[in-house]
């Protein structure tokens, strides 16, 4: 009987909370959008709008196009990335199927704020093959991650080759740092700590110390079927790192159609960078965050490019993004199984 009514208690609760949640969802979306629109609104007043436009179009065609057609090659990388994590748990996805699912989670990244997430969309997919609902988001979740963990890793490298980064990017290389130094101990959380072992004794006699044990035994929990597969790390981190030189190369590209002066190693730092910092929840798919980063290092730091040309720059790779997400929905509207 005390089960029965704690059942109806349960699920009444649960009613009343629905009307909350979803308004706080919303709050949170006209944030967002609030902070989208006035981040564009402050620098596109700090530039001509017609010399935007004229920077869009002036720029080399050829070198726009080629740069566009990169993004097949990330596409078929990534799928393989994302292939060998789940033929390591047992689980054989075609890789033509995976891209699919790729190319579809463009739209829900892109076009679709803050419904439902690509990688949601991705870990959605693939128990359609079978794979529980927890591994399968803990694979994607895995895959993602080793992407930005490559990221990280090219813009440690350009630093140590390219002291005029240093000099030019006051502090930088110490966000740079800390962001890889993180990601080095995610990757040793996921992949090599002992479900037996413990952390350093500084780690739990720090303040809120066993808040973040309990939390760091949860991402542990989550992330076990990982533990010791070093030879799935070692290939998943190659493709990893041949793709974010794709990546890195294909907005290098934009950047000489543009015109603009500026060397591959200045990439190698700044576009990790921005990646990372555009994957934070605080405006509508990184629109305006990302044009205000472009301007920040494209026109204020290494002063390469005028106002416009920075937003010229990020425009054509937004561009190239939304016309994936648009070609994303057109498969997914057509999708049998979807």
């Amino acid at each position: 009987m005390n089960t029965a009514v704690g059942n109806i208690e349960s699920v009444q609760r649960s009613k009343e909370e629905a009307p909350r949640q979803a308004g706080k969802q919303r709050l949170m979306l006209g944030v967002k959008m609030a902070v989208s629109a006035a981040l564009i609104y402050y620098l596109v007043s700090k530039a001509d709008v017609a010399a935007i436009w004229t920077a869009v179009t002036s720029a080399n065609m050829s070198l726009v196009i080629l740069s566009f057609l990169l993004h097949g090659i990330g596409y078929f990388s990534s799928s393989y990335r994302w292939h060998l994590l789940l033929k390591d748990q047992g689980f054989e996805v075609p890789v033509s199927y995976l891209m699919r699912s790729y190319a579809i989670a463009m739209f829900f990244n892109n076009l679709l704020p803050s419904t439902i997430g690509g990688d949601g969309y991705r870990a959605f997919d693939t128990t359609k093959q079978g794979v529980p609902k927890t591994q399968s988001l803990a694979i994607v979740l895995v895959e993602r991650f080793l992407g930005l963990f490559a990221l990280m890793m090219f813009a440690l490298l350009a630093f140590s080759m390219a002291a005029g980064i240093v000099t030019r990017t006051e502090n930088l290389w110490i966000w740079v740092v800390c962001i890889f130094s993180a990601m080095t101990f995610g990757v040793w959380l996921i992949f090599f700590r002992g479900s037996s072992g413990s952390l350093p004794g500084f780690i739990t006699r720090l303040p809120g110390g066993s808040i973040l044990t309990k939390l760091i035994s949860k991402i542990q929990d989550a992330f076990a079927p990982f533990r010791g597969r070093t030879k799935v790390l070692t290939m998943t981190m190659l493709i990893s790192l041949l793709f974010q030189l794709n990546v890195i190369f294909h907005y290098y590209l934009i950047s000489e159609a543009l015109g603009l002066d500026v060397g591959f190693n200045y990439y190698l730092v700044f576009i990790p960078l921005s990646i990372f910092i555009q994957t934070l929840p605080v405006s509508i798919n990184g629109i305006g965050v990302r044009e205000g980063i472009y301007v920040s290092f494209l026109t204020e730091m290494l002063g390469k490019a005028t106002v416009a040309q920075s937003l010229a720059f990020s425009w054509i790779a937004y561009g190239m993004i939304l016309l994936l997400g648009i070609l994303g929905g057109v498969m997914y509207a057509f999708r049998k199984d979807s």
